[in-house]
């Protein structure tokens, strides 16, 4: 059965953080008229390899059990940056996704890299990729046994400790 899902509320929430990043003196942040900025794709990259990580599907010698608090937390990161993309891309957050389970996750993430790493440089061509990596990501989250109110929930918690977080602070 096909969900429509709207996630257009991660775009609204990630363009009013970047514009409180730009805010801060010594944050410079890197933009890019026509191409998807280098930094993304490699931030995409990071955040799909930490979920990898915290499942532990491919540790094979790691038998302690998964913490499923730290997994949602880095689905909600890897959102973020899907949030971060569409922002650049100038296009909705939203997709059309069968409810099902995959039957190889890792598969799943191998195909997820590869649509990330073939980001194309210019924006104009990005959209498609854009709409499969959404696809994939909620199948992603369908898989490791979550609902994306779960996630909408670990991203808004996130984001709470973002603008705390001394970092992102202004001087």
């Amino acid at each position: 059965m096909s969900k429509f899902i709207d996630l257009n509320y991660i775009k609204k929430e990630q363009k009013s953080f970047l514009e409180h990043l730009k805010s801060i003196k010594g944050i410079n942040y890197q933009e890019s008229k026509f191409e998807v900025p280098i930094w993304l794709t490699l931030a995409l990259l990071t955040e799909l390899v930490e979920v990898l990580n915290e499942t532990k599907i491919h540790k094979w010698w790691d038998r302690s059990p998964v913490n499923q608090d730290r997994l949602k937390e880095e689905l909600a990161d890897l959102l973020s940056h899907l949030g971060n993309l569409a922002n650049e891309l100038d296009v909705d957050l939203i997709a059309s996704v069968e409810e099902t389970q995959t039957t190889s996750l890792e598969n799943q993430f191998i195909y997820i890299a590869y649509k990330i790493t073939t980001l194309p440089w210019r924006k104009m061509f990005g959209k498609h990729k854009l709409d499969t990596l959404i696809v994939k990501y909620v199948e992603l989250v369908y898989s490791l046994g979550f609902d994306m109110e779960e996630i909408k929930e670990a991203y808004f918690k996130k984001m709470e400790m973002n603008y705390s977080d001394p970092k992102f602070m202004g001087s």
